[in-house]
């Protein structure tokens, strides 16, 4: 069975919301804070944890506070920041400039004359590793922590460390699960999942369009166990429920767009009522295509053509599927295009995406700088969840991956 590490970062600060470093210091919690704390604590009333643990900082203690009993543990205290200490990014700039951007793009810096990046991820993972070691399998554990240490596990996750990746710091009671199977299979199953808030604050985050990708809901093909690709299949009466239910955690959308096929047209149908938007088919957004392969189970794929499959998923070698379909590289690519088009003709803050599981994984696998190889690193995203980006100035980054409250 499955370990589970779930990662909560604290509540707002009046640091925070100043957007100031604080590294080891301490600072009272804003109103909005207070209320986040009351929002996580009725979210997991009725899901208490085999473990809790915190961050000794009164930030994280208090926090933690709200969901039960928390062993406080220094290890997971946030990085040092020395100088930065007090600090706006913009001052930080101005009194040293170039370490903001070294730290960004994977440097291993002293922050401020504090901690160094690589000693930090030491400690981060130590404790992780040790954390993961003590839980028998199916056994969980929440930690409530700083947004430096969920920042450290997610890239060591995804297998990016010492590079830059595009992915955001978490906003403040954001929800992260690494599900561990076995010794070494690590895998982000959810990040960033803020829904409990009514408004998620983005002073950590890159500004500029946010793209809201929704998986349809679950089909007759999911649960036969088909890759549908271009075929299609109509939705079970789950999977009408699993939109249904979605659109009570649905962000604000200026404009909603789905893939032309009958099971993301219907589940945009469902979402589009509750908005109050009249959907727009976005061809390219369609699922990725398995070629002849369309419409098989995997053993029947198998089965077809044995060599080719071995080929892809035993030896990681990332063909056409099915010889005349898409690679996984190839359909994140496309994704990636349409997006860019999208959010550059477009002039709206906020687009809904109604998509599917197979392309939308390799588009964040394709942003993340994840191989095919690597790919359970993140799971195909669940029916009905929903993974946002965001495009800005500086570019495109992960902003959430697979949030779906109502299956937990």
């Amino acid at each position: 069975m499955s370990r589970i590490v779930t990662l909560i970062r604290h509540a707002e600060t009046e640091a925070n919301a100043a957007s100031r470093w604080q590294g080891s210091i301490n600072a009272p919690f804003t109103p909005r804070g207070v209320d986040q704390i009351a929002r996580l604590a009725k979210r997991f009333i009725a899901d208490r944890p085999s473990r809790l643990i915190a961050s000794d900082l009164d930030r994280t203690l208090a926090t933690a506070a709200a969901l039960g009993d928390a062993e406080p543990d220094a290890r997971w205290r946030e990085f040092h920041v020395g100088t930065w200490e007090g600090l706006t990014s913009d001052e930080v700039r101005k009194r040293f400039p170039g370490e903001l951007e070294k730290l960004f793009r994977g440097e291993d810096i002293e922050l401020g004359g504090g901690d160094r990046m690589s000693t930090f991820r030491e400690r981060v993972m130590d404790s992780f590793a040790s954390l993961v070691d003590s839980l028998d399998d199916g056994e969980d554990a929440v930690v409530v922590t700083h947004g430096g240490v969920i920042w450290a596990i997610v890239r060591s996750v995804l297998g990016v460390d010492g590079r830059s990746t595009s992915v955001t710091l978490s906003p403040n009671t954001a929800v992260t699960r690494i599900t561990i199977d076995g010794d070494d299979g690590r895998q982000l199953s959810v990040f960033n999942d803020a829904s409990h808030l009514d408004e998620v604050p983005t002073r950590y985050v890159p500004t500029g369009t946010v793209v809201s990708l929704f998986r349809h809901g679950q089909t007759e093909g999911n649960v036969a166990g088909r890759w549908q690709g271009r075929s299609d299949s109509p939705l079970t009466d789950l999977g009408r429920w699993q939109i249904r239910a979605a659109t009570g955690h649905a962000p604000r959308m200026d404009a909603l767009y789905t893939s032309p096929l009958g099971r993301t047209v219907d589940s945009a149908a469902v979402l589009g009522s509750h908005l109050r938007i009249d959907p727009i088919h976005l061809p390219d957004v369609v699922e990725m295509s398995f070629g002849s392969w369309e419409d098989m189970t995997i053993d029947e794929a198998s089965a077809a053509d044995p060599e080719l499959f071995e080929t892809i998923y035993h030896h990681g070698d990332d063909q056409r599927r099915g010889r005349d379909g898409e690679s996984f590289t190839e359909a994140g690519a496309r994704m990636e295009a349409a997006l860019a088009a999208l959010t550059s003709e477009v002039p709206h803050r906020s687009i809904g995406v109604v998509s599917h599981g197979a392309i939308i994984r390799a588009f964040v696998a394709h942003l993340t700088g994840i191989g095919f190889a690597e790919r359970n690193r993140i799971p195909v995203p669940r029916n009905s969840s929903v993974t946002s980006v965001v495009y800005g100035d500086a570019g495109v980054a992960l902003a959430s991956y697979n949030v779906a409250p109502h299956l937990d």
